[in-house]
């Protein structure tokens, strides 16, 4: 058996409750602990409502993952100069929450989910200075993304991360074939293991079927209001759209990026078939994915969608339900067209909407998509089947061999 780690998870401030990144975090912990490691996830600042969270603390577990907030509390200040004092003190804290773990044996490795490379670099620093491993959760291809030209900084930023964090790294995560890729030219001689979107299937037990309309589901941020757009374009291009067929949009962001989406919705011909939704508890939503017709995650011919894993994907096929996509990025490394997924094969509304079409047209064959879609999702995307594989990868680096 492998020797029990200690492990902090460093770089992301939203444990628990957060969107794709926040969940992956839990998860890779979820399987890090089944494996019986210890796991702590530090959170520097807060950024939680207490409206939404009133139940949280500083400290706490969930789903018995144990967290902390160094700053001294998971909520968001309204008042700025208070906030960025609790930014501060969350920053130091981290650090001499650091220290003191590594100088008491208990830190073997820090897992970093940020996106900024100051970040990893102080974590770097500290790992050589204390003598544990880092690495590196990349989710990611930020400099592919065009930016306006007045966000230097984050164009700076983006490039130095995709470029130079993976080689402070002792081990790296990738999402996805193109990251790889980009990790072999750039770091050939780091060690790195794919984890592509986890899910936790279990979510689905004891969910109801239920009587309902009829209606397609999207369920994601707002700010990829280009690719809601698209979707609503493709349900209003349908041939058979009555009273009785919908369109469920679930999403939660921006209020700007919100308003944006429904605008849209409310100029659209097929305006009283759509439906919109924020803020679902985790079992409405689950309820609403296990019973929809077909589940949609387009994908689009981007930098940012070629080198991602949604999320979405793996939690979309537990339902068992048919999930429509493009084939575009990791979509085609997993998935055939009518195997087990509906794959367009370009990100174009009428090829979108025709595999809609075809869920409508042929219920059956498309409800045996949707089980030998779930059937994959769980041999490869359910995070208890990664558990073993993810151990091993940090035994690699086990400095106490």
């Amino acid at each position: 058996m492998s020797n029990k780690k200690n492990v902090l998870f460093l770089g992301n401030s939203g444990f628990p409750y957060g969107l794709a990144e926040v969940q992956k975090i839990l998860l890779i912990s979820k399987c890090l602990v089944s494996t019986g490691n210890n796991v702590t996830v530090v959170c520097n600042t807060g950024v939680h409502k207490k409206k939404d969270h009133p139940e949280m603390t500083e400290t706490g577990e969930f789903q018995g993952i144990h967290y902390i907030y160094t700053s001294g509390t998971p909520f968001y200040h309204e008042h700025l100069i208070s906030r960025n004092l609790l930014k501060i003190k969350g920053a130091v804290k981290e650090i001499q929450l650091i220290i003191r773990r590594a100088r008491d044996k208990k830190l073997d490795y820090a897992i970093l989910s940020t996106h900024q490379f100051f970040s990893v670099f102080i974590y770097f620093i500290l790992s050589r200075l204390f003598g544990f491993k880092v690495i590196l959760n990349y989710v990611e291809y930020s400099s592919g993304i065009k930016k306006e030209w007045y966000r230097f900084r984050t164009i700076l930023n983006d490039k130095l991360f995709d470029k130079y964090a993976p080689l402070l790294a002792d081990g790296i995560l990738p999402i996805s074939e193109f990251l790889i890729n980009h990790l072999k030219k750039i770091a050939p001689k780091k060690s790195y293991f794919k984890i592509p979107g986890l899910t936790d299937y279990d979510r689905y037990n004891d969910i109801e079927t239920l009587e309902q309309d009829k209606y397609f589901l999207f369920c994601g941020a707002a700010n990829y209001k280009e690719t809601v757009f698209f979707i609503i374009d493709s349900f209003a291009a349908l041939n058979s759209c009555g009273k009785d067929l919908s369109l469920f949009l679930v999403i939660n962001g921006n209020p700007n990026d919100v308003k944006d989406i429904k605008d849209y919705i409310n100029s659209n011909v097929k305006k009283d078939s759509i439906k919109f939704f924020t803020k679902l508890s985790d079992k409405q939503l689950t309820t609403y994915y296990k019973n929809a017709l077909a589940l949609l995650i387009p994908l689009r011919p981007t930098f940012q969608d070629i080198a991602r894993f949604p999320h979405k994907i793996g939690e979309y096929l537990g339902s068992g339900n048919p999930v429509i996509s493009t084939n575009i990025g990791e979509v085609k490394y997993y998935f055939k067209d009518m195997g087990e997924m509906l794959i367009a094969d370009e990100y174009n509304i009428d090829k979108f909407a025709a595999k809609m079409q075809s869920v409508i047209d042929d219920p059956e064959a498309a409800k045996k998509i949707g089980e030998q879609g779930k059937k994959l999702g769980l041999s490869i995307f359910h995070y208890q089947t990664k558990a073993p594989e993810i151990n091993n990868f940090l035994d690699k680096f086990n400095h106490k061999q």
